[in-house]
Formats: structure tokens, sequence, C-alpha cells
């Protein structure tokens, strides 16, 4: 399974970069935010016990020692839609609180 997720997830960022490519003649950014742990009901599907253990372990493998907030993601989306952010383009910015430098 993980398998297939690395390889959807390489694809995706692969499209980004050839989308931003191909349309950035005509103003058109495309970016992509990589989030990581962030506080949702993507892992409810576990039991309570198996869910606080697995978030402890995860949450030691972050600089930043806390599992993220939506709104903490949308903040970085609401930003990449706006004028700042207008010379961004075929990026792929990390909203994991530091997991990819571990």
């Amino acid at each position: 399974m993980t398998s297939l997720y690395s390889a959807a997830k390489g694809a995706l960022l692969s499209i980004v970069r050839t989308w931003a490519s191909e349309l950035g003649p005509k103003g058109i950014r495309v970016n992509s935010l990589v989030p990581g742990p962030i506080a949702t009901e993507f892992r409810d599907f576990m039991q309570a016990d198996e869910r606080t253990e697995f978030e402890a372990g995860l949450v030691n493998s972050l600089a930043l020692r806390r599992i993220g907030t939506a709104e903490e993601a949308a903040a970085v989306a609401i930003f990449l839609l706006s004028k700042d952010a207008s010379y961004i383009t075929g990026s792929q910015i990390a909203v994991d609180g530091g997991l990819v430098m571990r």
C-alpha cells in the first residue's frame, strides 16, 4: 500500500511541475501543498488507544513536536492563492512541522 501511495504522490508532484511550466506563460501559477500530520478525522478508523500511541510516535518525529491544525494548512493555501505569492510556481510547500527534515 505504501508503494502505491508514494507513486501517486510522486506523480502529482510531477504534474504540478509540468503544469507550472506549461501554464506559466499564460500567467497561471501551479503549486502544491504537501501536508504532514494534520489534526483531522483521517485516523479515526483506529482504536482510541492505538491512535494515541501512533500519534505520540508521530509527534516525536516532528521538529515542532506537535500535530498541525487544518487552519495552519489553510493559511498556507490562502497565501499561495494571494498576490503575495505571485512569483511562486512549480513549488511544493511542506506544511509538516518539520517532518521532511527528519
